[in-house]
């Protein structure tokens, strides 16, 4: 009588690395979708941050501030909805004027990559987003 020896065939084995690399393709699309995301929410945090800086900055000096909005585009596609207008226009060349003891310009800004997007609308008061929506 002879014995069979311990261990996996090939077509066991052949299996395994198939499910394996399913479930690898699946994790690597997620996490780059995730990434991409991150990318968006990150710019537009940052820009935050230019404006709230440049707001503090007004009130301290009581100099004008200009923030380059083309500059905040981060390598994203970004676009602007300036006060009493419906659509977004291209960032390039636009700038915002801070003025000491006067509010900015409302205005909403738009990152996109792709299909997903987001924007925010700038508190004049701040320098904060009021509010952020998304299509990530």
């Amino acid at each position: 009588m002879q014995r069979r020896a311990a261990g996996f065939t090939l077509l066991e084995m052949i299996v395994v690395l198939v499910i394996a690399a399913l479930i690898i393709g699946i994790g690597a699309g997620a996490v780059a979708q995730l990434t991409e995301d991150h990318v968006l929410r990150k710019v537009a945090h940052d820009a935050e941050g230019v404006f709230m800086q440049a707001v503090t900055r007004t009130l301290a000096t009581t100099q004008p501030q200009v923030v380059n909005l083309e500059a905040l585009a981060q390598g994203a596609r970004l676009s602007v909805r300036r006060a009493g207008t419906e659509e977004f226009i291209s960032a390039e060349g636009q700038r915002l004027f801070l003025r000491p003891g006067g509010l900015c310009e409302p205005l909403t800004l738009r990152w996109q990559q792709d299909t997903a997007w987001i924007s925010a609308t700038l508190d004049p008061l701040t320098g904060g987003f009021a509010e952020t929506e998304e299509n990530l």
